[in-house]
């Protein structure tokens, strides 16, 4: 049954008044009456006396009212409630990434100057690492995570926006004589501290990288870290050499160099969100990091 026909019906119940229900629901009397008809015809029952001067509701017609007026009451309050679900949900982006100085650094950056051209924007905000951000992007629980783009080429159904490309560098003590040559190859690292990050937190690129170092120097020393937050506490505090990357450790110490390293492939940093993305604010968010200038102070 129409539901335009039963709000008529119960208007029409209310109001006991032809010309007064057509105002309401801003159609002619014909049409009014074409609607009574169709709900009495339809359920076999009469629902109104009526003639040109009166209108009265059956007993029929009242029982009738009473069971559908919370229906529709219902009806219109979920209605309300989706719309209103709908109007949170895309006036929030839920961002994922892993710790690192970079995000430390730049996402506050991000948001805050997003928010000012987007004010009812909120963000939601999940630190987790590599397993459990796609995990959690998969099930749709985030909109966006920042990663690398080896790290989900396991992925499907999703789409890939280049952030920054660059290449592992050393991250050396200045007191060790290695942060003062131009470039290092792996073997150079012969003997070295070593500060690594553990499988679960390193992306595949750093992974590969710090197999690859292991696997050419013989002796060496590695302390591992299980997260970037120990790790950065290790190198800070001199502990070793480390490998990484402008956009895990975007600012160093005064008692730290960068160095380069003799090793070609390159790190994409890049936003990732769900192939049916449909929310708007999302690609917004997404073109603005893509166009915000990295490596200055702003």
């Amino acid at each position: 049954m129409d539901i335009k026909k039963l709000v008529t019906f119960i208007n029409l119940v209310e109001t006991q008044n032809f010309t007064r229900t057509a105002k309401a629901m801003h159609v002619t009397q014909p049409t009014v009456t074409h609607d009574i008809n169709a709900i009495e015809n339809e359920i076999d029952t009469k629902l109104f006396n009526r003639n040109k001067r009166y209108v009265n509701v059956t007993e029929n017609g009242w029982l009738f009212y009473k069971k559908i007026r919370p229906l529709i009451n219902n009806y219109y309050s979920a209605i309300q409630d989706i719309q209103k679900h709908d109007l949170i949900e895309n006036s929030q982006i839920r961002l994922g990434y892993s710790y690192s100085l970079f995000n430390d650094l730049y996402i506050p950056k991000w948001i805050n100057k997003f928010q000012k051209k987007f004010p009812q924007i909120k963000f939601i905000i999940e630190n987790l690492n590599h397993n459990e951000l796609k995990q959690y992007l998969l099930d749709n629980k985030l909109d966006l995570m920042i990663t690398t783009g080896k790290e989900v080429e396991d992925l499907s159904d999703i789409k890939q926006y280049l952030i920054e490309m660059e290449s592992f560098k050393a991250i050396v003590p200045k007191r060790n004589p290695l942060s003062r040559k131009k470039i290092l190859n792996l073997k150079d690292f012969q003997a070295q501290n070593m500060l690594f990050l553990d499988s679960n937190w390193a992306a595949v690129d750093l992974i590969k990288l710090q197999n690859e170092i292991i696997r050419l120097n013989n002796p060496i020393d590695i302390t591992y870290a299980n997260d970037l937050s120990s790790l950065n506490i290790l190198i800070k505090s001199g502990q070793g050499i480390a490998v990484g990357l402008y956009c895990i450790y975007a600012e160093l110490e005064d008692t730290l160099s960068y160095v380069s390293l003799d090793w070609k492939p390159t790190v994409d940093l890049v936003i990732i969100t769900p192939h049916n993305q449909q929310k708007q604010i999302v690609y917004n968010f997404i073109k603005f990091v893509q166009n915000y200038k990295l490596h200055n102070n702003e």
